[in-house]
This record gives structure tokens, sequence and C-alpha cells, in this order.
């Protein structure tokens, strides 16, 4: 469903400065297309884009686009010349523009701000031959989110391979009524077709260190590692079998955190807006959740799935334009103004700036779980994280995973037995290199 909210900010008077300098008694506008929608991050985007438009002398129109009408959306702005002159968004928008010679670079506006001050891993993966195409905004880390309760209570530890973590999982499938049946599942293994089940088998697949594309001469390779890319995926169903509930195959977001927080599985993949949701749903459950990394196959993990949001700039505005939403970007990177954006989203989202991170982990939100901000603070900072086939930076790769549900539909089947899993990789490798010929197209 189309979820579209505009705000119109029209600032009847004012000057626009440039570095300080007056350059027009007319107002300029900038269009601003933003990808989140729900109303916490909506709200604080709205109240710091009326704040810089303020300081500026300029009107603002911000439009909040639902990511499943991204794509196409973008295609139809591009057609008609009316792409925003500024957009926040995923890895995956970043990539689609980039392919179509959409973005200004950044490096400009990273160095006024302070290259220092930004995480290496959150520049690295919006770089391109030493050219920087976004401003990161915040990140999310993907871990396993479990119930500590259920750990100590039946004398578990944190998996440090995938054996130990089948036996885990097996070991919390739990029966408390005696009745045959299995009351809390041990690992929520969701394959909801539209995103999810590809983010969660890439998470699996970048453990195990199996790309899409050569992190060092981007070459594609996911065809050259099938034999690795079946071994992952037969895990991940035989660990849905032993441990997961059946209609999980059909999990979203919402429905593997809400069974997690209402006690109906022990552990599942998220990024951290688990706690939000727990938070809101079964207080009680929020003291007993914790997390930990996936480990790798035999304890040596190769990288994470991750994701993040960032701001990028069009070029196709005339050279006054570019200017003016340069300097509204970096007017946007306070440290006081990124910790805000990034703790107005659920959970666990890590503001891109270490100065901003300082805010961060004290507010009161998060402030209580510091030992989960550890974990993922320092994933962030000494691992390695990709977006799926950004193995070697921007890759359009990603938008075109996003926007259809191949990955799914292979992994539902294998896991109902229609496919082998090596017939599910064989269909997943013949449509990577399909999109892989559109996008060379």
């Amino acid at each position: 469903m189309l979820l579209v909210f505009m705000v119109l900010v029209t600032l009847s008077t004012g000057l626009v400065f440039a570095g300080g300098q007056q350059e027009s008694q007319k107002a300029e506008k900038l269009v601003i297309w933003t990808n989140l929608t729900a109303e916490a991050q909506t709200v604080v985007l709205t109240k710091q884009f009326n704040e810089i438009a303020d300081e500026m002398g300029i009107d603002i129109e911000m439009v909040t686009v639902s990511f499943g009408d991204m794509y196409t959306k973008l295609a139809t702005a591009m057609q008609s010349g009316d792409v925003p002159d500024i957009m926040h968004t995923n890895e995956g928008g970043v990539a689609y523009l980039y392919a179509n010679d959409m973005l200004t670079p950044m490096n400009e506006v990273i160095g006024k701000i302070g290259k220092d001050d930004f995480v290496k891993s959150y520049l690295d993966i919006l770089t391109v031959n030493g050219t920087v195409w976004g401003v990161p905004d915040w990140a999310l880390h993907t871990s396993v989110w479990y119930r500590k309760d259920l750990f100590e209570k039946y004398g578990l530890n944190i998996p440090r391979n995938w054996d130990e973590l089948m036996k885990t999982a097996k070991a919390l499938n739990i029966d408390n009524d005696s009745d045959g049946n299995i009351d809390i599942y041990g690992f929520a293994v969701s394959m909801s077709a539209v995103n999810v089940a590809a983010q969660v088998y890439y998470e699996f697949l970048y453990s195990a260190g199996v790309y899409t594309f050569d992190p060092k001469t981007g070459e594609y390779i996911f065809g050259k590692n099938k034999k690795k890319a079946t071994e992952v995926l037969q895990y991940m169903i035989d660990l849905y079998h032993a441990a997961s509930p059946p209609s999980s195959i059909e999990w979203a977001w919402s429905e593997f955190r809400n069974a997690l927080v209402e006690g109906n599985v022990a552990m599942t993949q998220d990024m951290g807006a688990v706690i939000l949701m727990a938070q809101s749903n079964n207080p009680e459950m929020v003291g007993k959740l914790g997390c930990f990394d996936l480990p790798g196959v035999n304890g040596d993990k190769k990288a994470s799935f991750g994701g993040s949001y960032n701001f990028v700039a069009s070029n196709q505005g005339d050279e006054e334009k570019v200017k003016l939403a340069k300097i509204f970007l970096e007017k946007l990177y306070t440290p006081e103004r990124a910790a805000e954006r990034a703790l107005s989203r659920p959970m666990f989202a890590f503001p891109s700036m270490y100065s901003a991170f300082d805010i961060y982990k004290k507010a009161d939100s998060v402030s209580q779980y510091q030992d989960e901000v550890d974990v993922i603070y320092d994933a962030f900072q000494h691992s390695t994280w990709y977006r799926y086939g950004m193995e070697a930076g921007l890759n359009q790769m990603a938008s075109q995973i996003e926007a259809t549900t191949f990955f799914g539909e292979a992994i539902q089947s294998a896991a109902l037995g229609k496919w082998t899993a090596e017939e599910a990789v064989d269909y997943i490798d013949q449509m990577l290199q399909e999109q892989l010929s559109i996008i060379g197209d």
C-alpha cells in the first residue's frame, strides 16, 4: 500500500545563505524524499528540516515514500526529471541512483563535517574509487536476539559455531505442559518472500564467507560458490525443521519479533526493533532479552548482514541548487541532530558519527542496554558488514534483490521439500545472473 505523507513548509520571507554569505532575496526550495514512514521518525525529520530551512531562509517539501514503492517512484521521477534534491534512503536506493548517474559526490560535505568523526565502515559501503556518494546517517546490525532467562534456566552458553547453535536451538524446544507439543521453539527461521528470507539467508551466507561479488575485484562469484551456498541453505532449512515454528515460513518482521516478545520462540535474527516491540507489547520481556553475533560455521565469522540509511544529493539541479543541498546536509550533521535521528528509529540504529554516539548511548531509551550496545557497536567498528550484493561497494544488485521475491520463493520451496537446496541455489544463481544482465543493459 502506498504510504505518502507530505509536509510543505513555506517561509514567506527569508534570505538564502551559503557559508554565511547572502545569495538571494528569493527563497529557494529543496524537495526531500525519505523512506522512513513511522511517525516517530517523520516527526524528528520534519522538526530538523524546518529548523534548518529557517536558518537558511529556504522552503522545504518533504515527502515520505514507503520502501515498497521507492524504486517505482524513483523510476518515474527519473523519467519525468523530478528527482528529489535530497533523498534519505538505504544503500539500495543510493546504489540505484548512483547507477543511473543521478548523484553528486559528497566528499566535500564529509570533509566539512569531519571525516574522522564517521565510523569508517559506514563510509566504505558508499565509496567507489575514493569518491563518497552519500552521507551515512545511521546503521543497523543483524544479531541473534535471545531469551537470557531461558539460557540461564537451562544452563546454556552462547553458541560459538553452527553445530552449537543447532544444539542450543533444539535444547530450547520447550514443552511447558508436557502435552507432547512444543510451546516455545528454539530459533525462529523466518522466510517471508518479501525481503525477510533474503536477509536471513544472507546473514548465514556472510557468516560462512559466501558472497555475491568478490569484495576486492567486484566480479560476480556466487555462481562459483554454489556448493557452499547450498550447504548454507541446507543448514538454514535444517534449523527451520529442527527448531522453528512451521508457520515461520511465511513470517515477516512483525511476526518473528512478536513471537520472541510473546515468549513463543527463544531466539531469532533481528536488527534490534524487537526491544521496542517488547516495551510496548510485553514490558516484562524487556529485561529477559539480549543479543549475540551469529557465529561462524566453525567459530570464525567472516562478515555480517547490515544496513544503513544515508542522505544523498541529486546532480540534476543547477550549480546553485546542488550547492544549497550540500549546505543543508552539512547542517544536518551536528552531533545532537545525528543522535536525535538515530534515537527516533526503533532500536538499535547506531549514528554514523562518534560524537553523536557519545550522546546516543547516554539516552534513557538506550542506557539500560549497554551490553547489547557494546556487542553491536564493536561489530560496526571491528568487523565486516555488507548489504546483499554490496561486498565491493555500491551495486545496483541490492535494489534488484529488494524489489523482487525470487530469494524467498526459492528458499520457501526448499523448506517445503518442493525443491532440493541445490535446486533452490541454482535458481537463485540463474535469477541473479538475469538481474545482472538487466543492470548491464
